[in-house]
Parts: structure tokens; sequence; C-alpha cells
């Protein structure tokens, strides 16, 4: 598939930085405008989450008269540092599963095994137990209503946005370098698209990794 990509100094190509403390990176088309998202802290953030995932905000806004399809289960992160790992973003139910199962797990560990062992200890363990519990359940709540989801763009509903999440466990991905770099691919109709980003961004700008001119000359539709 022809593959286009974010670049600094291109046409089509902008960034800017948001009120939010984010950084945007826009891709444009007559067909579509594309705009990812990055938190410049995102990587400080991933050790407190109650599971490990690396996060990114993107909007889609279709221009055209038909239908276009947003396939969020493609998306693809590629830990650039890390031996390349490649990673396929998660599914939000399958997140949120997961951590009903931590949930159980948690609870059942602290009620029927440290608790017993350790009664005179029940109100402290009953109180950090808490406390966790409710960690889990603001991550399930922000997946649940904040993801971004398969969906059908037209002229009646030309935008869709959310945020999209990615393992960060492998055997591969070590301790964090700074900057990272990563590229987040999209497919998107026929074409690949893709955003090359550091975190945190260096320089106003992103560094890139360039595979070959081929992508960057490709025509945007």
């Amino acid at each position: 598939m022809p593959v286009v990509r974010w670049a600094t100094n291109t046409p089509n190509c902008s960034v800017h930085w948001g009120d939010d403390g984010r950084t945007y990176y826009t891709i444009s088309s007559p067909a579509f405008e594309i705009s990812l998202g990055v938190d410049p802290k995102e990587l400080e953030k991933i050790p407190h989450r109650s599971t490990p995932m690396l996060t990114v905000f993107l909007t889609f806004t279709y221009k055209g008269k038909g239908q276009f399809e947003i396939h969020q289960r493609r998306f693809t992160l590629e830990f650039s540092k890390h031996h390349q790992v490649l990673k396929t973003s998660l599914e939000p139910n399958e997140i949120v599963q997961r951590l009903q199962e931590d949930v159980d797990g948690l609870t059942d560990q602290v009620e029927r095994h440290e608790v017993r062992k350790h009664p005179e200890q029940k109100e402290q363990k009953e109180a950090e137990l808490q406390a966790r519990l409710k960690d889990y359940t603001e991550m399930m709540d922000f997946v649940t209503t904040q993801s971004l989801r398969y969906a059908v763009l037209s002229p009646a509903k030309p935008e869709i946005k959310g945020w999209v999440f990615f393992s960060v466990k492998d055997r591969w991905i070590g301790p964090w370098q700074r900057p990272e770099q990563f590229i987040l691919r999209l497919p998107v109709g026929n074409l690949i698209v893709e955003f090359p980003f550091s975190l945190p961004p260096q320089g106003g700008g992103l560094e890139l990794r360039r595979r070959s001119p081929e992508p960057l000359q490709q025509p945007i539709p």
C-alpha cells in the first residue's frame, strides 16, 4: 500500500501546541484530515497507570461525499529504539475485561489471603485496596467512554476522535530512552498514513527516521 508520512516543512503537514499541553501533528488531504495528539509527559505517566499502556489521541475528519471507515484495531506503533518492536492497538473492550480480572484478583488476594493472614492490619489493607480499586475503576471508565473505536464517517458524521492504547509489555522494550522515537501507522482507505514522533517532542518538531524517499513522494488523494 502507498505510504504517506508526516514530515516537517512539508505541504499538508502542520504542528501546533494545544492549550491542554499536548503537541498536535496534522496531515491533510482533499479527502481527509488526521491529527495526532501526544502528551510530552506520557513516558512519566505510564508507570502510574493501573496497567502500563502508552496512549495517543487521534482525530479523523472526513471531507468526502461517500463513506470513510476507521479500523482502530489495525493501528500499529513501532518502538524505534527498542528493536523496532511493533504493537497493535489494544481493543477497548479487552482492556476493560482485563482490568476487571485484575480487580477481581486483587480483591481476592487482599480479602481472602492478606487480611486473614494479618487480621490486625485489616483496616490498613482494606484502605490500600480501596485506593487501588479507585485507580482501576477510573481507568475502566476512561477506556469505556474516551476510546477511539471502529467507525464509519460520512457527510452526516464527518468527525470522530478518541484515545488509542498500546501495550508496553515486551521482552525487547527496555528502560525508556529520551527522546524515545515512535512511528504510528494508520491504514486509511488504500493508504498507510505514518506519524513519526518523539517523546518528549524535540525542538518543537519531530525527529524522523526516513526509510526511503518514496513514501514521502506518494500523493495524498
